[in-house]
This record gives C-alpha cells, sequence and structure tokens, in this order.
C-alpha cells in the first residue's frame, strides 16, 4: 500500500564505548587513572599524589610536540533545513548531564545529513573532518525527474567549518578541484569532478551510459560504460535442460523474447561487438548465459544449467564447443571443464565436481549441517572429515573419519544416531576433550580443531581463567574461548586462549607454538575501538622476545603513525601518515626515530580523478602509472587497465614497461625496451597460457583440459597430477605430495627433499630442506637452524644481528604490494643504503636483483619466494609458478570463476590484479573513518503487509544507522568503517509485473562489468520453510511461517521476529553466510523457558525466547571482508578459524555479493 512521507526532523544520536585521554591542550595534569592505553599531550603531563594505576595495566606515557592541537567544535546545523546530526564521542565521561558541553574533534565527532521535503539526501557534512579541520561535504543533485544522474566527488571547505548546510556547494566543488583556484596541491585537478549517468527516456529509467569523474569520462568522450537492453532472438540462446537420468544435460533454443538480454561495453569500447559483454537473464532472474565477444567474430560463452527448483547444476565454460548440445558425465569434455552439483531431496547440496578434478562429496544431519566431507584424495584414503557442533550450531570439533562406506549409508548412520542419542549435537562436559561423545562420529581416528565457547573450566587449559578486568561467566557467552588446533603429522595439539574485555574485544591471547613455547599478546583498544598497543611476548627455550607496537590516529581515526619497541632497544617510528583534505594517503615515512625524526625513507603518493594510483615517488624507488594517458606509446586504456608503468632508483623515472591487452582485458604483451625485460602471451578459452614469449625466447604450453601436461623451448618440463588436480610432478621434476587441505608437504627430486610442516588452519610452521636446514615460522617470527633471524613488521622485517639486537629493513613496493628496494641504516654510518633492488616481469618473474646481498625473500607480492623449488611463491592456500605465470593447485574457489581456467593468475592480468593468498583476484580499496566503505542497495517491495513493511523499514534502518558509519576491527586489529545507503520502495500494483526490470535499472559499472544493486522483495515460500529466503537478487518473506512460529512457540515479539528476518536476509544478499560471527546472522533461535536448548523431552513452560538478528560490527566485518571475494565463503577480514567454522556450518549457502567501485 501507498505510504505517506513523512518530513525529517533533526535528530541527536549518540554512541557511548569507552577511551583513551587525548590532550587538546599543551600541558595535562591527572588526579585518576581512568582505564585509559595512552595518556599523551604536546606539552607537559602532571601525574597528581593518589594516581594510581592497576597492576597488570599496560599504559604508555609520553609527550611529543608532533601531537596535533584540535579545535573545539562549533557546530551550527542549518536551521532552515531538514537533518540528522550524528554525535560519536571518543571521549569516556559523557552524560545527559554534561552531553551540552564544548569538546574538540578529538573528542567528538560530529556527522550532518541533509535532507530534502522528499526525505532525499542533499548534502552530507563531516564536521571538521579534514586534517585540517575543514568540513568535508558530499553534495548531491537531482534532474527534473528526480534522479541523481550527476554524482559529485567529495571536497573540504575553504570557509565555514560548522557543519552548516552548504547552499553554494555546487560551486564550492568545482572550485575545490578546479586547476586554477584548487587549493590542496595533492588533490588531482579537474573541471569535471561529477560522474554523470544517461538514463534511457521510459518510466524505468534504465542506464544507457555511465560516466566517471574526469574529462576522460564525461559522457561525451566516448569512453563510458555503455549499456543496452533488450531480449533474445531466434536461434540466439541455448535452452538447456537436465536429461531424463540426471547425469547431463541436452539443449534446444529458447522461444525469441523469452529472455532479458543486457549488453555492456566497457570505457574501450569504440564500435562492433568486439569488447561486448551480453548476459540473458530469465524471468526468474537467473543468468542462463554469459557471452564475450573476443573478437567481432570469436564469442567466448558460459551457459547455466539450473533444475526445476531453479538449483544450479551445471556451469559449461567456454572450451566446450558451441555447437555442442549434450553432454553427460561420459563426455572427455564433461571432467574436462564442466562444473557440475547435485543435490538431496531437501536441496542441500551433496556433489561437487570442479573441471579436473574428482568428485567431492558432503554428508549433513537432520539439522542440515555437514557431518562429513571428503575429496577425492580423501576418498583414495578411505577418509572422511568430520565436524561436530554444539546445541547453538557452532562447530566444535573438526577431523579425520576413517571409513569406506557410501554417503548414502553415512547418511542413515548418521540419522540413526541422532535418533538413538537424542539430539545432534554434544554437550560441553569438563574431562575428555571438553565435550561428550554421544554424536556420530563416536569413532574419531584424529582431531583437527577443537573450539570452546562461553567457558574457561575447559581441559587441559594450562592458561587459566581470566584475571583482573578480563571478562568471565555470562559476559563470555557466545564468544570463542579456547582453541586447540592439531599440527599435522604430528598428533601434537597447540592451546589457544582468549580473554576479553567488557565490550567483547579479545585483550589478551595466549598461545602455545609449535617449538615448545608461548606467545601471550596483550591488546589495549581506543574509545572508538581503535588498537592502540599490542605487546606480543615469545618465548622458547626460556627466552623472551618482547614486541611492542603502538598505534596513533588522528582526530577522525586515521592512523597517523606506528611505532614498535623489539625488548629493550629504543622505540622506532615505524611509519607516519600523512593524508591530503579527502583523506587519500599523502606521504608515509618509515625508519624515524622515536620523535619522528630522521626517516629512513620518505614516499609521496598521488591519484587521479577516478581515485586511482598514479605515482609514488621517493629517494630509492619512484613509479608513475598511466591509465588513458600513456607517454611512451602504449594504447590508452580507460577501463582501469595499466597502460604503461615508469620507474627509477631514485625520484628520476629512466625505465618503463609498456602493456597491451586483448578485448577480455587480458594481459597479451608486457615490455620494457629499458630494462630488457618482456614478456608475450596467447591464451586459450579459458585463459590458459598457450605461448609465452620471454625476452624473444618462447615457451609452449599442451593441455588436457586445463590441466598442463608439458612445456618445451625456454624451459622443458612434464607434469602429472593427483585426483584433486594437483600437480605431483613438475616441470622440474619434483615429485610433490600433499595433505588434506592440498598443500605440499613433501617435495623430492633434482637432489633436494623439502619438508612442509602445517597446522590444521593451514598455517605454515616448518620448512625443512637438505640444502637449506630448517626453518621455523612462528607468527611473524621465523627461526633459521633453532636461532631466530628476523621478525615481521608493517614496513619489512627487523633482522637479527649476532649480538641479539635487531636491525630494521624496509620494504619500498609498488601498486601491487610487489618489493622493489629493500633499505636500512646502516647501524655503522648512520647511512641509509639499499640492500637489494628487485624487478620483476610481468608474470612476477625476479629479475636477478642488484645488489644481492639482501637476501630479501619475501618479493612478488610480498609472498616468500621457494628457492628450492625453483622459484615458486608461497601464496597461503597455494604455490605459485611465476616462470610458468600458473598455479600448480586448482583453486579453492574455482566453483565462482566458471569462465577461467582454476590454475590461471589473478584473470591474467598481473598488472591491475593481486590474488592475495592464492584463492581469488581482487582490487584493493579504503574503509578508513573519513572515507568509509559505502554500501548501497536498493529494495522494491510489493505484497506485503503492515506489518511487514514496518519490519522492512525497521531492518534498513539498523543497516543505514542515521547516515552513521558501522565500525568493526579486523583480526589483525585494524579499525574499518562502513556506511550503508540502503533504500526500501513499495512497487505499485500496476507495476508488480515489471517488478524485476524496475530492480535492474540499478546498474553500476565496475571494471568494465555492471553490477546490479536493485532488489525484490515479496510474500512467497521460502526454501525448506524457513522464515524467509534470499535468492540472487530476490527475497521472499514467508509470512505463514513466521505466523506458525509464534503460534506454536509463544514468547516472541512479532515486530522483532520480522524486522530480524528482513535484517538476516537483506544480510544475505549483501554478503552474509551462516555461521558469521556476530548477530546479522542470527537464526531466530527458539528456546523454551524452563527446558533450555539441551534438553529434549523435558518439561518447559511453554513460554520461548528467542534470539533476534540485528546488525553489528561482527556481521559487518563478515560481509565487508568478502568484498574482494564476491559470493564466498572466505572473508578477509575473518581469522582462519572463522573462516573453518562458516565453510563447515550446516547450510553456509552462498553469499550474496557486493562490489567494490573504484
Amino acid at each position: 500500500m501507498k505510504r505517506p512521507l513523512l518530513s525529517t526532523i533533526s535528530t541527536l544520536l549518540t554512541l557511548l564505548t569507552l577511551s583513551t585521554v587525548s590532550a587538546q591542550t599543551t600541558d595535562l595534569t591527572l588526579t585518576s587513572y581512568s582505564g585509559q592505553s595512552q595518556i599523551k599531550a604536546s606539552g607537559s603531563i602532571t601525574l597528581k599524589p593518589g594516581f594510581h594505576i592497576p597492576s597488570g595495566s599496560t599504559v604508555r606515557i609520553y609527550t611529543s610536540s608532533s601531537l596535533q592541537t584540535h579545535p573545539v567544535l562549533q557546530t551550527q546545523p542549518s536551521g532552515n533545513q531538514n537533518y540528522i546530526l550524528t554525535r560519536t564521542f571518543r571521549k569516556a565521561g559523557v552524560t545527559l548531564a554534561n552531553l551540552s558541553q564544548s569538546r574538540t574533534v578529538e573528542e567528538e565527532n560530529q556527522s550532518i545529513q541533509y535532507f530534502d521535503g522528499l526525505g532525499r539526501p542533499l548534502q552530507s557534512v563531516q564536521v571538521m573532518a579534514s586534517p585540517t579541520h575543514k568540513d568535508i561535504v558530499q553534495h548531491v543533485e537531482y534532474d527534473g525527474f528526480g534522479r541523481e544522474s550527476k554524482k559529485y566527488l567529495p571536497y573540504a571547505t575553504s570557509g565555514s567549518m560548522d557543519g552548516s548546510y552548504k547552499p553554494t556547494a555546487g560551486v564550492d566543488v568545482m572550485n575545490f578541484y578546479s586547476p586554477t583556484s584548487g587549493w590542496d596541491a595533492a588533490i588531482r585537478k579537474t573541471g569535471y569532478p561529477y560522474a554523470e549517468t544517461q538514463f534511457e527516456n521510459s518510466p524505468l529509467n534504465r542506464v544507457q551510459a555511465q560516466g566517471s569523474p574526469g574529462e576522460s569520462w564525461q559522457l561525451s568522450s566516448g569512453h563510458t560504460v555503455r549499456t543496452d537492453y533488450g531480449t533474445n532472438e531466434t536461434n540466439d540462446v541455448k535452452l538447456w535442460q537436465l536429461n531424463a537420468s540426471e547425469n547431463g544435460a541436452t539443449a534446444t533454443y529458447y522461444q525469441p523474447g523469452k529472455l532479458y538480454k543486457t549488453t555492456i561495453k566497457d570505457e574501450n569500447w569504440s564500435s562492433g561487438r568486439s569488447g561486448t559483454v551480453e548476459e540473458y537473464k530469465d524471468f526468474d532472474g537467473r543468468v542462463v548465459l554469459k557471452r564475450v565477444w573476443e573478437t567481432e567474430s570469436k564469442k567466448l560463452e558460459t551457459h547455466y544449467v539450473y533444475d526445476d527448483f531453479g538449483d544450479l547444476r551445471y556451469v559449461i565454460p567456454p572450451a566446450v564447443s558451441v555447437n555442442t548440445f549434450s553432454e553427460d558425465a561420459a563426455d572427455p569434455s564433461y571432467d574436462a571443464y564442466i562444473y557440475g552439483y547435485k543435490y538431496d531431496g531437501r536441496r542441500r547440496l551433496t556433489e561437487k565436481k570442479i573441471p579436473g578434478k574428482g568428485k567431492e562429496e558432503l554428508v549433513y544431519n537432520n539439522n542440515d549441517q555437514i557431518v562429513l566431507s571428503r575429496d577425492a584424495n580423501r576418498r583414495a584414503a578411505g577418509e572422511w572429515l568430520f565436524s561436530k557442533y554444539d546445541a547453538f550450531g557452532r562447530v566444535i570439533m573438526t577431523g579425520i573419519y576413517t571409513s569406506t562406506e557410501s554417503a548414502a549409508t553415512l547418511t542413515a548412520q548418521i540419522n540413526s544416531n541422532g535418533q538413538t542419542a537424542g539430539r545432534l549435537w554434544e554437550n560441553p562436559t569438563t574431562t575428555d576433550q571438553g565435550y561428550t561423545n554421544a554424536v556420530f562420529p563416536t569413532n574419531i581416528a584424529y582431531y583437527h580443531t577443537i573450539n570452546y565457547y562461553d567457558r574457561y573450566d575447559f581441559p587441559e587449559n594450562s592458561f587459566g581463567a581470566p584475571t583482573g578486568n578480563q571478562a568471565s561467566g555470562a559476559r563470555v557467552k557466545t564468544l570463542l574461548t579456547g582453541t586447540k588446533t592439531t599440527t599435522l603429522g604430528t598428533g601434537t595439539m597447540l592451546l589457544t586462549t582468549y580473554y576479553y574485555d567488557l565490550e567483547g574485544r579479545v585483550i589478551q591471547s595466549k598461545s602455545q607454538n609449535h617449538i615448545g613455547g608461548t606467545d601471550i599478546t596483550d591488546n589495549s583498544y581506543s574509545f572508538t575501538g581503535e588498537l592502540e598497543s599490542s605487546t606480543r611476548r615469545h618465548t622458547v627455550n626460556g627466552q623472551t622476545t618482547t614486541i611492542i607496537t603502538t598505534n596513533e590516529y588522528d582526530h577522525v581515526s586515521r592512523l597517523v603513525n606506528s611505532r614498535q619497541q623489539i625488548n629493550s632497544q629504543p622505540e622506532v617510528t615505524l611509519l607516519a601518515n600523512s593524508y591530503n583534505e579527502i583523506g587519500q594517503l599523502k606521504t608515509k615515512t618509515v625508519g624515524a626515530d622515536q620523535q619522528g625524526n630522521n626517516p629512513v625513507n620518505t614516499t609521496d603518493y598521488r591519484y587521479n580523478e577516478r581515485g586511482w594510483m598514479t605515482s609514488t615517488t621517493s629517494p630509492h624507488f619512484s613509479q608513475q602509472l598511466s591509465y588513458q594517458d600513456p607517454v611512451k606509446g602504449a594504447a590508452a586504456q580507460w577501463n582501469g587497465n595499466i597502460s604503461e608503468q615508469q620507474w627509477g632508483q631514485t625520484t628520476s623515472l629512466n625505465q618503463h614497461f609498456v602493456y597491451s591487452y586483448d578485448k577480455l582485458n587480458r594481459l597479451t604483451n608486457g615490455s620494457s625496451p629499458t630494462s630488457g625485460m618482456s614478456e608475450i602471451l596467447n591464451y586459450d578459452d579459458m585463459g590458459n597460457i598457450t605461448q609465452l614469449t620471454r625476452d624473444g625466447s618462447g615457451i609452449s604450453y599442451s593441455y588436457t583440459g586445463n590441466r598442463l601436461n608439458t612445456v618445451s623451448g625456454l624451459i622443458n618440463g612434464s607434469y602429472s597430477y593427483d585426483e584433486n588436480g594437483n600437480a605431483k610432478t613438475d616441470r622440474m621434476g619434483m615429485n610433490l605430495s600433499y595433505n588434506y587441505l592440498n598443500l605440499p608437504q613433501q617435495v623430492t627430486g633434482a637432489g633436494n627433499t623439502i619438508t612442509y610442516l602445517y597446522d590444521a588452519g593451514g598455517n605454515k610452521l616448518r620448512k625443512t630442506a637438505n640444502t637449506s636446514g630448517q626453518r621455523d615460522y612462528a607468527g611473524g617470527i621465523e627461526y633459521q637452524n633453532g636461532v631466530i633471524e628476523l621478525i615481521h613488521t608493517a614496513e619489512g622485517v627487523a633482522y637479527r644481528n649476532a649480538n641479539g639486537t635487531y636491525t630494521y629493513r624496509y620494504n619500498l613496493t609498488d601498486h601491487l604490494g610487489n618489493v622493489r628496494a629493500t633499505i636500512y641504516r646502516n647501524p655503522s654510518t648512520n647511512a641509509v643504503e639499499v640492500l637489494q633492488r628487485d624487478d620483476y616481469y610481468p608474470f612476477g618473474l625476479q629479475k636477478s636483483p642488484n645488489p644481492v646481498y639482501g637476501n630479501n625473500k619475501y618479493l612478488y607480492n610480498g609472498k616468500e619466494k621457494q628457492e628450492e623449488l625453483g622459484g615458486q611463491l608461497d601464496y597461503g592456500a597455494r604455490f605459485y609458478d611465476p616462470v610458468i605465470g600458473r598455479w600448480n593447485v586448482v583453486d579453492p574457489h574455482a566453483s565462482l570463476y566458471g569462465a577461467h581456467s582454476p590454475y590461471s593468475y589473478g584473470f591474467n592480468n598481473p598488472i591491475k590484479v593481486i590474488d592475495p593468498n592464492g584463492k581469488d583476484g581482487i582490487v584493493t580499496g579504503a574503509g578508513t573513518k573519513d572515507d568509509p566503505f559505502r554500501v548501497k542497495a536498493n529494495y522494491y517491495y510489493y505484497d506485503l503487509d503492515e506489518d511487514q513493511i514496518k519490519g522492512l523499514n525497521a531492518a534498513v534502518a539498523q543497516y543505514n544507522n542515521g547516515g552513521k558509519a558501522h565500525s568493526f576491527t579486523d583480526k589483525d586489529g585494524n579499525s574499518y568503517y562502513t556506511v550503508f545507503e540502503l533504500n526500501a520502495s513499495e512497487i505499485s500494483a500496476e507495476n508488480i509485473g515489471s517488478a524485476h526490470d524496475i530492480a535492474y535499472k540499478d546498474r553500476i559499472e565496475i571494471d568494465g562489468i555492471e553490477r546490479q544493486y536493485g532488489n525484490i522483495i515479496s510474500n512467497g515460500q521460502s526454501r525448506k520453510g524457513d522464515f524467509g529466503n534470499a535468492t540472487g537478487t530476490t527475497i521472499k518473506i514467508n509470512k505463514e511461517m513466521i505466523e506458525s512460529a509464534l503460534s506454536s512457540n509463544p514468547g516472541g515479539d512479532r515486530n522483532k521476529l520480522i524486522a530480524g528476518t528482513f535484517v538476516h536476509e537483506i544480510g544475505h544478499n549483501l554478503g552474509a553466510s551462516h555461521g558469521d560471527p556476530g548477530s546479522i546472522m542470527n537464526q531466530m533461535n527458539m528456546n523454551e523457558i524452563g527446558r533450555g536448548s539441551n534438553t529434549i523431552g523435558a518439561g518447559g513452560t511453554g513460554v520461548y525466547n528467542y534470539s533476534y538478528p540485528s546488525v553489528n560490527g561482527n556481521g559487518i566485518r563478515a560481509i565487508m571482508g568478502r568484498v574482494s571475494n564476491p559470493q564466498s565463503l572466505e572473508s578477509m577480514y575473518l581469522s582462519p578459524k572463522e573462516v573453518k567454522r562458516i565453510i563447515q556450518h550446516k547450510d553456509p549457502g552462498v553469499p550474496g555479493a557486493i562490489y567494490k567501485v573504484k
């Protein structure tokens, strides 16, 4: 139904958490201690008699002339405008009584969102948020049809700094970026600081052309992303359907007009079909074909085949002939190229087949939790990987179960065991492994991990219970308190115990390491959650190495410096950052002393109008990147591909690479006439390299499917593979064996024997080689033959000297994180010297270093070079061979990239794309407080009743948070910020039939591909009778199930249950997965009061407690960590253990996707 519009009124929102004392005056006098982790001032600090810091506290007290004095806020919101004022307090002690007192901008952050009479955003103002305390303004304007057809870049004011509405913002933003009047020299100047959108002339307002900031990307430039709309034609798109035996599919053609067609042309497109992407969707919004035109006549097609329930059954990639109209498991191309999926009667994925890899199987219990899984190698070994759960669905145990029984037989055994045991979970105990052993499997061959929650009295917790101000009892409910992780091949389990503050943040962890010692880390946080200090005490053989790291932030939480001290050595300033007026990193100095003086190096950063890095300049390495503006003869690239790279060993640029690409954005030529390096490449339809010519000498590749058989020419060798698609012999004649994580555990051949030791989470603990001895890896501390050699830091390493002291070495990197220079301050001469310089061929092969005495092995992408394996690089999840530009192991996330070979690196665009851990390719982005992640999505709803509409709006309001950024801290203690911009709009009755068209108009260009951020919400049947279901861009809310639950389980709040359902399903849509930390993915657990969740059959009160989903930082942390890996369970901000819990969840599902926009 239609809803009346309500005018927006000014609102005060407050956020109270905990804090650090920061001085806005020169001198500071304290009479008592308030729990601060840092006490600092630019002048003097006086501690009065009676000032007392409790034993066990970690406090840093210091003065520094570099500390900035912050002005008092003088905010004056414009009373003639509708607005929301958000106040975020950065200091403890704020109460209603003193709420109105004056504070500095460091003590309180303010942002104001202005709205027009229709409730549309007009302007957002971050009060005094720039480094020089100017307002940062985001201007918004609409055309005559109410569309935001011109989107402006943010700017900093040169006048008022009071948060008032800027009536001349449209002029001010032009002046800020003006080549003649722009006043911040670190900002790229342009007369076009906006992106224009061209809409079609129809009520759908579909985007026809999308420009970007800068003259080169305006609508009239010919270099925008264009989108055409249509439908399929006769004999245009194959209609694939499962065959009768469901072991394959056959194809006819869709009748004309039965599919939605979208044709996308990126900024490089000029004419014809070459370089265009055609996407066809059926009326249920499912992609059935993605067609990419490599040339005017050659097309690459990826087909998606679904069953009658809408579940994906096959992905048929481009390597399968376009003339093929039938496929089944007996065809050679099926095993070589096709992705296959099977489901049981409850629509649970039970089998998965990745090209070139044997079948994977999954077995569930009646709670739809994965209990057993195995791949082809585990099947050959007669083993299954098992998972056990507690009553709340949390994974408590993983390991190996030995059985040769079929999946069907084991499913029956699991169901029978569940009936016998009366439950599907284990209960906590204080004996044995800390849990009962009543649930299948009870005969366990080998544990991988054991997780403990809510308590510290689990067996063998040698680190003990919480002490002092650490949380205990009810305050650690739902939190992971301990883990035991097996060292593979030894059976030894290593304990880690986590201790929390009252906010649920880890303030201490105590771990056993594999060398026989311990690691104890103490963390302290600021009021707004930034990690301020971390003290690690690493003890082995009675010798303790202490590493203290302290971080400082500016008034809006931008990291300004990080200092470190090892043992009793003088503290050094690892890095110091400064920012331009809109928050982009401007300079970074490394290697200064404690006061920030006498740095080893200072690097200056610059960006273009689109935020793409264009240059880094320093005395020891400089780089310049060209895109649409090459100067060395390369073809211009308007879509974000890098056309040229210039670099030099000083501030001068005397070397360069020129690059060229095919229409699929694959690198075809990377040549450096100045350094004598070149690589020319050819590919097959899957992106496998067929010919690589390096410096004039060629390498030819031959394949079976995507598997490389032989290389010949410049290098010669052959490959063979195990059942999981792992190379077990390689080009060097090495023989490789792998553990259950598909990581190499032993390599022999060519006179070498190398053994790798991992824990069950895949962390490398040790490498033993007959040529180089034993190297141990202990969380960033590396031992060589039993003696510490180096400690990794944020900017390089601290190298241990013969006398036990440490000398810091700093890495200067390029835009991909490749180390180009390793420098240090010579302790004998006090001069800055270059230890090592490194250049690389486009696909990562290292040119001989010069000088060579730096011995830095962490080079390309910052990954460790394995000299014994011919220079392969350890990315964590698999090894990469830069000599041939391929992986030797299948991508663990291969199913997300059906059109690409699972062995190809970085989508064959290694100049732009990195692969952080060997799983996915990403383009990095921001997330700072003044430049937060921004998540935009539109939700169009119909057929919802009054309460459902209220619930949807309540859920959207939770995400949007009044325009205020949500904050979260990642696994490493770094703080990030996210702003949600979600909108919910009702679709009128006459437009319901075209609902998907309305949602489909919300498109945005990302790296040359348009992504949809419009979604449909309606009432309807959900999967497995759940309260709701999210699939792709469609969300269904099951009103009947909600009413049934409330009726049969009284005690729930209907409004909260509906709102929570929307929070949960929108979370799925944005990228959340079952098993994520936080409360977004709460699954409305209903526990009967008086009975509890751990007992079946006991008497209860008949009234239930409900656990409702809600938006919080931990849930957002999981979502935002998937921006780099859309639709993946992996999340870069989660710990490996958190990711494992998600993967092993009963039904993690495939998360939705949000994409980073540059």
